[in-house]
């Protein structure tokens, strides 16, 4: 009886709040822009209560020659309650469909070139026709939560893009206090930046790119110095030139932001002491996320690591101690590494400034389709920073529960440089790979016993 009470009561909940919304580009978005242009590849509508909502499913070419994608199309709408999605495949294909996260569960009914699939609950997806480390064409679904509180246009407090392409050049200046909001049809050209400032919210459903600016040379998407309390949630950004986001100063907050780029130099986010960033999605060709700053905390993203860079990166060198940051409930779909760089790896850092970085929490952490090393974690000169002769370390680290699916093809690596500069206390607990668990440096690790020591495997 208390089983069937709860399914009514479910069934009432997500009945009595469902909803859909879409986002349809605007003609002029459509009208002669190479970068505005659907798929041709793939065809998404979503049904609820009986009712088809056709999406618009946009579509990216591969801008740089070392890109295993050859294109990414990925569809933008928000709903409440239960959906059911329904993918046209418009190319021939043999192999079924695959949606990542794997540890959601999802599995598709098939029929000729049409799949289906449900879900209750807002995230991000990769839904692919192919099998193997290398996916040329693949589909993303980001499936937003409803929004609430949308500002109206009249609003003077709030700087509102609504449908439609905006220009706003490479430094659109964000006053101190302002909301700025991206409505789902807005296609905003340019980068935000600001510094010296407190109090600033961007939110929507829309879209920034950076496509009209020169790779590596331009600024970064969105650039704020010496700012407090920036709350981001829920927009889009696509070809930057640079960073999606990068903050300086403290107490940021960034939630359901979808970014994909793809020159080296496209890092996810950088931001500072105590940011939280949650329910966000990744698909960069440089570092994903960079743990450089005090009490950062970092969960429920999905992340796809594209050939250069690492998912987690503890820093390129840094001279100031750092310490308290917690990462956990992550998805790793994918991880394209091809080369034996000293930044590949899932969870790196190449410390070569004279900085302590210390009680650092990694746990949950899941990684699929990835064949390169789980963690780098050594402390050398390197051409990033200044060395220090006399400091430079880290300690006090704790890696749990971390299943990687396939084989590790290179061993993990810790390595201090010297006694000066040592790598130590250092535990790894229930790290699986290939369905094994791991039980020191004669499984998948290489551990330098000449500058590490406390390095522990349970």
């Amino acid at each position: 009886m208390k089983q069937l009470f709860a399914a009514i009561l479910l069934f009432c909940q997500l009945n009595s709040f469902a909803e859909v919304i879409t986002y349809e580009p605007t003609d002029n978005m459509k009208a002669g822009n190479s970068y505005i242009h659907q798929s041709t590849n793939y065809k998404v509508e979503i049904i609820q209560q009986g009712k088809v909502y056709p999406v618009f499913v946009y579509n990216m070419n591969a801008l740089h020659y070392t890109n295993n994608c050859k294109t990414t199309a990925w569809t933008n709408f928000s709903f409440s309650g239960e959906i059911t999605v329904r993918i046209y495949n418009l190319t021939p294909h043999r192999n079924p469909l695959n949606i990542l996260p794997k540890s959601n569960g999802l599995k598709a009914t098939e029929k000729d070139n049409i799949s289906e699939f449900v879900i209750t609950s807002p995230g991000q997806l990769s839904v692919e026709y192919q099998t193997g480390i290398r996916i040329e064409h693949p589909l993303l679904i980001f499936a937003n939560p409803v929004e609430r509180n949308i500002p109206s246009a009249s609003d003077t407090s709030v700087i509102y893009f609504g449908p439609g392409i905006h220009l706003i050049g490479e430094k659109f200046i964000i006053p101190t206090g302002k909301k700025v909001y991206l409505h789902g049809s807005a296609y905003v050209k340019g980068q935000f930046y600001s510094e010296n400032i407190d109090n600033v919210e961007i939110f929507g459903r829309g879209i920034m790119s950076g496509e009209d600016y020169a790779a590596r040379t331009a600024d970064h998407m969105i650039h704020f110095r010496n700012v407090s309390n920036v709350k981001i949630e829920g927009i889009t950004i696509i070809h930057a030139p640079r960073f999606m986001i990068t903050l300086s100063g403290k107490k940021h907050h960034i939630d359901n932001v979808k970014m994909m780029g793809w020159w080296f130099s496209t890092d996810g986010i950088s931001a500072g002491e105590e940011t939280l960033i949650e329910n966000c999605f990744f698909k960069v060709n440089d570092d994903a996320i960079k743990l450089y700053q005090n009490k950062t905390e970092v969960k429920n993203c999905v992340i796809w690591q594209m050939e250069n860079g690492a998912p987690f990166q503890l820093g390129w060198n840094g001279n100031n101690d750092y310490n308290n940051c917690y990462v956990h409930d992550i998805e790793v779909i994918r991880v394209e590494h091809e080369w034996d760089n000293e930044n590949e790896a899932v969870i790196c850092a190449i410390h070569g400034g004279k900085g302590h970085k210390s009680k650092f929490l990694f746990e949950n952490i899941r990684i699929d389709n990835s064949k390169w090393r789980i963690f780098h974690l050594v402390t050398k000169p390197n051409r990033w920073g200044q060395w220090n002769k006399e400091s430079g370390s880290m300690s006090d680290m704790i890696f749990r529960n971390i299943e990687m699916y396939d084989e590790q093809r290179i061993p993990s690596l810790v390595m201090g440089h010297d006694d000066k500069h040592p790598v130590y206390n250092m535990k790894f607990e229930n790290i699986i790979i290939k369905g094994q668990k791991t039980k020191g440096e004669r499984d998948y690790f290489i551990i330098d016993k000449e500058t590490t020591w406390g390095i522990e495997f349970k």
